[in-house]
């Protein structure tokens, strides 16, 4: 379906396009469809639960973090044997990836160019803005996650819901949809971080902590206004057990990883060094985790600046959102503030 043939009210369609469909995105076309301005931010038409922005910035965003998982993961999967053999070229099938929430369109773009036997689909609210090349065996579709996959009953050999929960109304419900969707022995994947934040002891910090640091003050606020909206920002911490009660699903996994927001911990010895590996090894993980570090303060940062919409949206007037991220900025720029961050990732195998 070429851009120039879509008039308004055809997108409604998109979430029950065929598998064979196409959509080719023309901003000056399908913008007023797809996004609105709110509070300063450009954010999705459709889904009033997700309100992180769709613009550029948090595109670019979303690049920077999708480079976290690939270094985190060592690859662009977890269980990597698992999705290894669901993928394997074999007669008569093509084996075939979806990404559900697939934003600036990295992990569906590497996908395609690591598995070019397979056929790539990735969905979200918006389409990515994509600068370079989009592989042969690569497309991307318009679709709200909330409203099934009836058109996508048992098609894919592996499917990624990655960095979803926020948008999600009802997660244990969403995983039901992606198992049916699922061909027998595909593997299912999650990941996502937490909202939760974790002290330099990697302890979690209450939320009636005294005296709180700005930045755990604007991630509160932003975990209370995703559950008012609906939204499943504690999925990263419950899908191993959502995964283990779905009876068409087997082999769960899980995998959590901390990892500093920002290199606060390097510059002075501390606990951790203790932990650590000696020699060339220990040398390689800390400058692995120093890497990590950074580039996790930095999508942090533009995490927060993109809380506007969603928390001017629940009632927090704007000087008051303008001064936790002000705050909050200042504080990890300034490595005023010692905290980790948990990322889960979990899997299941559909049963044969």
């Amino acid at each position: 379906m070429a851009s120039e043939d879509i008039e308004e009210g055809v997108l409604e369609d998109l979430s029950g396009s065929p598998a064979p469909s196409l959509y080719s995105f023309n901003p000056s076309v399908d913008e007023r469809h797809m996004l609105r301005e709110l509070y300063g931010r450009v954010v999705n038409s459709y889904n009033d639960t997700y309100l992180l922005p769709a613009d550029d910035d948090e595109h670019r965003r979303l690049d920077l973090q999708h480079r976290i998982y690939t270094i985190m993961l060592g690859a662009l999967y977890p269980a990597v044997p698992l999705v290894r053999w669901a993928l394997r070229p074999r007669r008569g099938t093509t084996p075939a990836i979806l990404d559900v929430g697939t934003g600036s369109g990295s992990w569906a773009i590497d996908m395609a160019r690591e598995f070019p036997h397979c056929e790539v689909v990735g969905i979200d609210l918006v389409p990515p803005r994509i600068l370079g090349d989009v592989p042969a065996n690569c497309r991307f579709e318009i679709d709200d996650a909330n409203l099934g996959f009836p058109h996508y009953r048992g098609r894919f050999d592996v499917i990624q819901a990655r960095a979803v929960d926020v948008g999600i109304r009802d997660f244990p419900g969403l995983l039901n949809e992606l198992a049916q969707s699922l061909r027998p022995s595909g593997v299912l994947l999650l990941g996502d971080g937490e909202m939760q934040l974790y002290d330099e002891q990697k302890r979690p910090i209450s939320f009636s902590e005294p005296n709180p640091s700005w930045t755990h003050r604007i991630f509160f606020a932003a975990y209370n206004a995703m559950k008012n909206r609906g939204g499943s920002p504690d999925a990263p911490s419950m899908s191993p057990t959502w995964l283990r009660a779905i009876d068409s699903l087997t082999d769960v996994g899980w995998h959590k990883v901390f990892v500093p927001i920002g290199p606060w911990i390097y510059g002075e010895r501390s606990y951790t060094d203790r932990a650590r590996p000696h020699g060339s090894n220990r040398e390689a993980a800390n400058e692995r985790e120093k890497i990590l570090a950074d580039m996790l303060r930095t999508n942090c940062l533009a995490f927060i600046s993109g809380m506007g919409p969603l928390l001017m949206s629940e009632g927090y007037l704007p000087e008051s959102v303008e001064k936790m991220q002000h705050e909050a900025g200042m504080e990890l720029q300034e490595l005023r503030v010692r905290l980790y961050s948990r990322w889960s990732f979990a899997w299941a195998v559909k049963k044969p």
